[in-house]
């Protein structure tokens, strides 16, 4: 019998600031073959822009980023929110490291981004967070269905997919006030 996996749970993880000297990490989560590899999430050769700027626009103060680390592991993302041109709303992506599946642990993105969660809506301009996960991503609408994002609607074409052309992409939101908090989300896990 095999046993399943156990849950990374937010209360294990540590958050900190991205800064500039984050780029050899960067560059390693939005590597070119790490780019191809996520392409059915809608990265495309696009991204290497981000991959260039991100943390320069970082330490502007433009937008907001983080890199979660698990202790005795090292990084397991870049949490990276951006203005999404509406006082308060903010959208935001995840970048994860490569070799996550080596941890054989379910909920790291989840855990992670609780994490990021709870420290995005610190910030009193942050009034809500609006994204857009590929309808071919499942295992992102799983998790952001576990952190309490609604969904809204479909952005149809909205995504470029692998296989060419563009898939459609659930519009997922979260207010504010509709954050469970990271500690709420574990007590969750563990019931």
């Amino acid at each position: 019998m095999t046993q399943e996996a156990r849950r990374l749970l937010p209360s294990e993880l540590v958050l900190r600031k991205a800064t500039l000297a984050d780029q050899p990490l960067i560059d390693s989560f939005l590597s070119d073959e790490r780019i191809a590899e996520m392409s059915d999430s809608g990265f495309t050769e696009a991204d290497q822009q981000t991959r260039e700027q991100v943390l320069a626009l970082i330490d502007q103060g433009m937008i907001k980023g983080w890199i979660v680390e698990l202790p005795g592991h090292g990084p397991l993302s870049a949490q990276i929110y951006a203005p999404a041109g509406t006082p308060g709303v903010w959208s935001g992506d995840t970048l994860n490291a490569p070799d996550l599946a080596s941890l054989g642990l379910r909920w790291i993105g989840t855990a992670a981004m609780a994490l990021t969660l709870d420290e995005l809506f610190k910030d009193p301009d942050v009034y809500r967070l609006t994204g857009f996960v590929a309808v071919t991503n499942r295992p992102s609408l799983s998790m952001c269905d576990r952190l309490g994002f609604t969904r809204e609607g479909l952005a149809r074409e909205h995504m470029p997919h692998a296989a060419g052309g563009r898939v459609d992409a659930v519009v997922m939101g979260m207010l504010r006030h509709e954050w469970m908090g990271a500690e709420a989300l574990e007590k969750q896990a563990a019931a």
